[in-house]
């Protein structure tokens, strides 16, 4: 790992919005920032010369929504009920905790090979991720940047409640979690304002509303009281349209919403975190290889469409859109972020620049962080990955990544162990 080099003969895509590729390009790194980029001959001394031989170069990519704990592999334990309950259980155990630290730090490990630097964790077990947050942070462990907001907050019979969330039912109840969740140092709060695929009791209605405006108000206002940005669990159009007037600042999933809530959003800044990636194989898959039932087929189909209609109804109205994978659920592994782009200019009928953009820089804006990260620019991170081929004019070259580098360091051999079985399903989605 240098901390001092230029890496010579790329073919450079910064990562703005309006980028091209520019050949023969010198990136030159001191310690973690970006201090020259040129395309003359490098001639100055004190820096490791890594030749890109033409290879090329992008801006790490960023994943903004994660949960850090599982495979992807299908499970019927996803699906929820007595088992389920059995493995939090174990997992809250000594011996459990330890297990779950050990899946934790490979799967950030495969997030990183996959080319994502910075990623945000919206729901977890027991803090964890706080602390393989702060394991990477202290170069103890091998991973991205990552943002995390611990237990998601919930109602009774809401989303993730006796799960990945801390349920409260009254609006004191709510607050007082914020707080706690504030006591423990996370970077933001995450709050679950419908159900979902897995926990929908009835057909068509999988975003059913679970947590009131009042209460959703009153953790957003204690949030921002803390300085925390507020992202929301939300598949339906009146979870939405709460979700809005109550102050999030990012609908995750999303879901249809009328002109009135769309003025609301560009007047509040709110922005769509666009995830295809587990409704997309969900809606496709026979339930015998989802291992669910045929009601999560049917209302995986609905969240689908219905959030491809309002994501592209948000890019109309200039509203902004990021990206996430929503990994852990079934069929959506720490490393496929690439398909995640791939889906969104697929789907959403934009270019592949345009997709590529909002998984690094738009997102980077998403997070208010793109002072330092989202793009090749002199005097920001050096979070950059390098590919052998063109993903301008083929995404699927994000799949094979040749070298990561992540705050200035350098991997590379970034090897993946991954699930074959999965991947061949998958492929038949591109």
């Amino acid at each position: 790992m240098a901390l001092k080099f230029v890496i010579k003969d790329v073919n450079l895509y910064q990562g703005l919005i309006d980028s091209l590729i520019v050949e023969h390009s010198n990136v030159y790194v001191d310690g973690e920032r970006i201090v020259k980029i040129d395309n003359n001959d490098v001639t100055d001394e004190g820096y490791e010369v890594i030749d890109g031989k033409g290879k090329y170069l992008l801006p790490g990519l960023i994943n903004l929504h994660v949960h850090m704990f599982g495979s992807g592999k299908p499970s019927k334990i996803l699906g929820g009920g007595s088992l389920q309950q059995y493995v939090i259980k174990a997992a809250s155990t000594e011996v459990g905790r330890k297990v779950l630290k050990k899946i934790l730090a490979k799967n950030m490990k495969d997030v990183l090979y996959s080319g994502v630097t910075t990623l945000r964790a919206v729901g977890d077990f027991f803090y964890s991720d706080l602390e393989i947050r702060d394991l990477i942070n202290d170069n103890k462990l091998i991973g991205p940047t990552i943002l995390a907001s611990g237990p998601a907050i919930t109602v009774p019979n809401g989303h993730g409640d006796k799960t990945f969330a801390l349920t409260g039912s009254t609006n004191e109840e709510l607050v007082n979690i914020v707080e706690q969740n504030a006591s423990h140092n996370v970077d933001l709060i995450k709050i679950c304002i419908t159900g979902g695929v897995m926990d929908a009791k009835v057909k068509g209605e999988p975003g059913e509303v679970k947590m009131d405006l009042e209460m959703a108000k009153a953790i957003c206002d204690k949030a921002h009281e803390l300085n925390y940005m507020v992202a929301s669990h939300t598949e339906s159009k009146k979870g939405v349209e709460i979700a809005v007037k109550a102050g999030v600042d990012t609908i995750e999933h999303g879901s249809v919403f009328d002109d009135d809530t769309a003025r609301l959003m560009k007047n509040h800044n709110t922005a769509f975190v666009c995830t295809l990636s587990p409704a997309l194989p969900l809606a496709s898959f026979d339930p015998k290889i989802t291992k669910l039932n045929s009601m999560c087929v049917y209302n995986a189909k609905v969240v689908f469409d219905n959030m491809v209609e309002g994501i592209s109804k948000a890019l109309r109205y200039y509203i902004p859109v990021g990206l996430g994978t929503d990994s852990s659920c079934p069929f959506v592994s720490q490393y496929n972020m690439w398909r995640e782009i791939y889906y969104f200019a697929k789907y959403l009928n934009v270019s592949n620049s345009f997709a590529l953009y909002t998984a690094t820089l738009q997102n980077a804006i998403i997070l208010k962080m793109e002072k330092d990260i989202g793009s090749i620019e002199t005097g920001k991170i050096a979070d950059m990955i390098m590919v052998d081929n063109d993903p301008l004019v083929d995404l699927k070259a994000l799949k094979d990544i040749h070298m990561v580098i992540s705050k200035g360091k350098i991997y590379k051999d970034c090897k993946i162990k991954k699930d074959e079985k999965m991947e061949r399903e998958l492929d038949k989605l591109l």
